[in-house]
């Protein structure tokens, strides 16, 4: 009974002959594809075959149910023989595509197409493209309302609280140069040294604390004429401080250390200093270093030598001495200090009155019409 009822169901099948849809050869060129579409009707079997007929393989060939049913899919394939039920009438592309970048191909396709009953034997697989109007809506916000709103806003500002000033010694020494008629030996004599580095914290941005170096003093004598002279202009300074004649800096206990008169140099620019009558002399240049190389800042030919530098404060530096005499070596007193001013800040809040723009905003949907072209199953009679 069961074998009756099968033969039964496949009879109209039976009845019907294969119709070819399109038997094509189609050209592929370098790395191109082609696509083709026909249409189907509710209940057929599509029969699909494809050779390489020039070229060993194409990239992939595709069918798919239009737009985006992808039904069958081989990649790198040289022969294609498949059959698909129809489930609904529709549209289907097959898509062949070459990814040779310097040869073409050339395959041949044939589609066939097995009607479900006489009736749907007529059925028109040819395809027709015509143009249609898309609608898509674009979301966009606009602004209604639009204006400034006062608002009181806490603000810190950083403001300093106070300014130290200390002095440091950077160099202090007898340095003996040789003349330069004595063999084996140099007249000249190179003293090199480096001057504090800036410190901030916590950084140099933004810092709570600043301590930096502000100016910089030498003093370079020679013999015990020179240091009398050094030791007379600490005592003017002593007498200065004590008829409240200096500035708290150097009333802060610098003549203490010695230096009195040489940080009112630094200080302020004020020297005391002066050069002796007569005496042995030195040839010196003040140097600051800078990429490898030695730039001038002062230079000198005296028994005494003395000067303020703010121009230049950080970096390496040198003095250069250099002693002309023919028989006599000489030797040198050198002293250099630093003027440190170290600034202290503390934060201040305030508050500010601020306008800050408001706007009120709605959304709204824009349409946005294209022209598409779309296959569209052909009428019966009309051809492809």
């Amino acid at each position: 009974m069961l074998r009756i009822l099968f033969m039964l169901f496949a009879l109209p099948a039976l009845g019907q002959d294969w119709i070819t849809v399109a038997e094509l050869n189609l050209e592929l060129g370098a790395n191109s594809e082609e696509t083709v579409y026909y249409g189907f009707d509710t209940g057929d079997v599509l029969r699909v075959s494809m050779e390489v007929l020039q070229g060993k393989t194409i990239r992939a060939f595709e069918l798919s149910e239009y737009p985006d049913n992808s039904r069958l899919l081989e990649y790198e394939t040289a022969k294609v023989e498949k059959s698909l039920n129809v489930y609904e009438r529709g549209i289907y592309s097959f898509r062949l595509k070459n990814s040779a970048l310097m040869k073409k191909s050339v395959c041949r396709l044939k589609i066939e197409r097995l009607p479900a009953s006489p009736a749907a034997a007529a059925f028109n697989p040819a395809v027709r493209w015509v143009e249609r109007l898309d609608t898509a809506y674009e979301v966009q916000s606009e602004t209604l309302v639009q204006k400034d709103e006062a608002k009181e806003v806490q603000q810190r500002r950083r403001v300093l609280a106070k300014v130290d000033t200390s002095v440091t010694t950077i160099l202090e020494k007898v340095e003996r140069v040789h003349s330069w008629s004595r063999l084996g030996t140099s007249n000249v004599s190179y003293l090199a040294f480096e001057l504090p580095k800036n410190r901030y914290e916590p950084n140099a941005q933004d810092p709570y604390s600043a301590t930096e170096v502000v100016s910089w003093a030498y003093w370079i004598g020679i013999g015990e004429e020179s240091e009398k002279i050094f030791n007379d202009a600490n005592a003017q300074i002593a007498s200065r401080i004590a008829k409240g004649l200096t500035s708290g800096a150097i009333r802060a206990g610098f003549i203490s250390s010695g230096y009195g008169a040489l940080a009112m140099l630094a200080i302020e620019g004020v020297s005391f200093f002066s050069n002796p009558p007569a005496g042995d002399n030195v040839l010196y240049e003040v140097l600051k270093g800078k990429e490898g190389e030695y730039q001038l800042l002062s230079k000198g030919n005296s028994v005494t030598g003395f000067g303020r530098i703010d121009s230049a404060t950080q970096g390496p530096f040198a003095l250069r001495l250099e002693n002309d005499n023919y028989v006599e070596a000489i030797n040198v007193n050198i002293k250099v200090i630093a003027i440190l001013e170290t600034k202290t800040y503390r934060d201040e809040y305030f508050s500010e009155t601020q306008q800050t723009p408001f706007s009120e905003h709605t959304v709204v949907r824009k349409p946005v019409i294209t022209r598409v072209r779309v296959p569209v199953l052909a009428k019966p009679g009309e051809g492809f």
